[in-house]
This record gives structure tokens, sequence and C-alpha cells, in this order.
């Protein structure tokens, strides 16, 4: 068992994952849609509000310039459950976050798609972009979820 690297977990990324945050980017109306939920602080796993159907696995940690960021074990996870898996690095800002004073805000993300599909390549978002990815995930996952209950005999 590794021991914790900083004492404390940076929760930089919930902050600007919360909807007084993220409606900046996409209006409050969507950004009551993204819900999430933290396995650890560096594992958090998106759903529909509505359902509560996971759409969703993020792993993420603070940029720090490093090269990768193991995720074996929750790409494991995505894999055994059909869910698109992603690795995020954000890098936190000299500013806070206008919805949140006690975290930092954050001035771009890395990110890889780890599962399916595997990115070879870190490929660097704004937060608004972050932002619309994850409605975009949304919608995707939604899809995926009514075919499979519209192609269900029972319904």
């Amino acid at each position: 068992m590794q021991e914790e690297r900083y004492g404390t977990r940076d929760m930089t990324y919930s902050a600007w994952h919360r909807r007084m945050s993220t409606r900046r980017f996409v209006g409050i109306e969507k950004a009551q849609t993204l819900s999430m939920i933290d396995l650890d602080g560096a594992l958090y796993v998106e759903f529909d509000d509505g359902s509560k159907e996971p759409i969703a696995l993020i792993e993420t940690a603070q940029d720090v310039g490093q090269m990768n960021k193991p995720v074996t074990v929750t790409t494991k996870l995505a894999q055994r459950s059909g869910l698109p898996c992603y690795c995020v690095l954000y890098k936190c800002s000299k500013k806070v976050n206008p919805a949140d004073p006690t975290w930092p805000d954050i001035d771009y993300f890395r990110i890889k798609r780890v599962w399916p599909k595997p990115d070879k390549n870190w490929r660097i978002v704004q937060p608004n972009e972050w932002a619309d990815a994850l409605i975009k995930i949304r919608s995707w996952a939604s899809i995926k979820i009514d075919a499979k209950a519209a192609n269900d005999a029972n319904y």
C-alpha cells in the first residue's frame, strides 16, 4: 500500500465540477445535469442524475508535468462495466474558483481516453471544452442506455 503523497486530497476538480462552477461554461440547466460521485478523491463516476446510471469513469490528478498517470485499476473497472474511461490531469490556476473560493480554479486539462479506443497522446482542453465534452459523453451514454431499454423484450 502506498502512502498518501501530499497528506491531503486536493478537491480542485471536485469544486470545478459543481454546478455553480460549470454553469459559467454550459449554462445552469446543463450544469445541473453534470452529476458525479468521487470514490476516493481521484476516481470519479459520472452518472445520470435521473436514472442514477453510471456513464463514465474518470481518474483525475493534478498536472505537475508528468508524462503518464497509471490508471490500470480504473481501466479494468471500465472494461468490466462497459463504461468509457478517461484520465484527466488538471492544472491549477493562480485564481480561485469563483463558485468556491476555498479552491483554485483550473487553467486547463490534459485528457486521455484510456478505454475503449485509447488515445495515444494527451489532448489539452480548456475548462469550457471539458464541460462541453462531459455534456456530450452524457448524451452518448443516454442513447446507449435508451437503446438497451428499447431492445429489452420486457420493456
